[in-house]
């Protein structure tokens, strides 16, 4: 199916830049709202020297099963005004909330019929706006079941484990930075001092780290998201693949009782949806990405997603 894209600018609590993709403004069709995870990367997924198009891809493949679909840049990315560096979780949910509200009086939209998608931190983000905003459904992609602490810690756990594997003086300096448990001392610390701290940014460890969006991310359990994905009582889908480096796809037991949650782990699925074909290593999963960004997302991945969608 043939479609078209459309760059438009949202005003919300800040202007916000969006692209639209569709195929058919005759008619009213479903919607879908990507909200992206952490980090730099712009509406497409990408920021300079990381190209991987993933959430382009995603539009892709919504829009030629006939779906619109939105994706938009963070706040302070792209054309988007804000400062990232300052911005908090609110902040940010504002913003996906103010791109709900947008793609609703599309003309050629069916308001009644609009899913979200969040990928990674916007699994949680997508979790906070099912509690402001009416949806038909929602899509969680890799960090369903966890909040922000959970995925540091789950990320410490594997350096730890790919530390003792590790030979050479790489193995040393990596143990030496995870034995005892030190990378989860230093979580802990740096969650401590966001409830200290007068400022918007603070220097941790040589690193300057956005108090706001820790503290704000830090007052919500996994419990919580669980909480207000059961109390959406609509149509969820959380999809979390077994190779995934950045959640932990063990964690989507925690929607197992709930009815609406359909839960999927694929086998050797990384957090883009792509079948990994080397070790997997933690300390080279960006470089992974790059290069796996250049194949398909897994077929079965992709299938159990769209047929998940055209059920709503």
């Amino acid at each position: 199916m043939k479609f078209e894209e459309e760059k438009v600018i949202i005003q919300g609590e800040v202007s916000i830049g969006a692209t639209i993709s569709y195929s058919n403004k005759n008619s009213l069709s479903p919607a879908v709202v990507l909200i992206m995870g952490t980090g730099k990367t712009d509406r497409d997924g990408n920021r300079k020297g990381f190209i991987t198009d993933f959430y382009k891809n995603l539009a892709n493949l919504f829009t030629t099963h006939g779906f619109v679909c939105i994706r938009y840049d963070k706040r302070g990315i792209g054309e988007t005004d804000g400062d990232y560096d300052t911005a908090g979780l609110e902040d940010l949910t504002k913003d996906a909330c103010a791109v709900v509200r947008y793609i609703k009086n599309v003309s050629y939209v069916d308001k009644e019929k609009v899913i979200l998608c969040g990928h990674s931190e916007g699994t949680m983000i997508g979790a906070l706006l099912s509690r402001q905003e009416s949806v038909a459904g929602v899509l969680l992609l890799g960090g369903a079941g966890m909040n922000m602490r959970d995925a540091l810690l789950y990320q410490n756990h594997l350096l730890e484990i790919e530390a003792n594997q590790k030979k050479g003086l790489m193995g040393s300096i990596l143990r030496s930075q995870t034995k005892n448990g030190k990378a989860d001392k230093t979580v802990e610390a740096l969650f401590q001092k966001t409830e200290t701290v007068k400022k918007d940014r603070f220097f941790f460890r040589g690193a300057m780290m956005n108090a706001k969006w820790l503290r704000e991310h830090d007052s919500y359990t996994a419990f919580d998201y669980a909480s207000m994905i059961n109390k959406l009582n609509k149509p969820v889908l959380a999809v979390t693949g077994t190779a995934d480096l950045s959640a932990d796809y063990k964690r989507l037991d925690i929607f197992k009782d709930i009815p609406q949650v359909e839960i999927y782990a694929p086998e050797r699925v990384n957090h883009i949806l792509r079948q990994v074909d080397d070790e997997n290593s933690m300390l080279t999963v960006e470089k992974q990405y790059k290069r796996l960004a250049a194949q398909p997302i897994d077929e079965k991945t992709k299938k159990m997603i769209i047929e998940w969608m055209m059920k709503i």
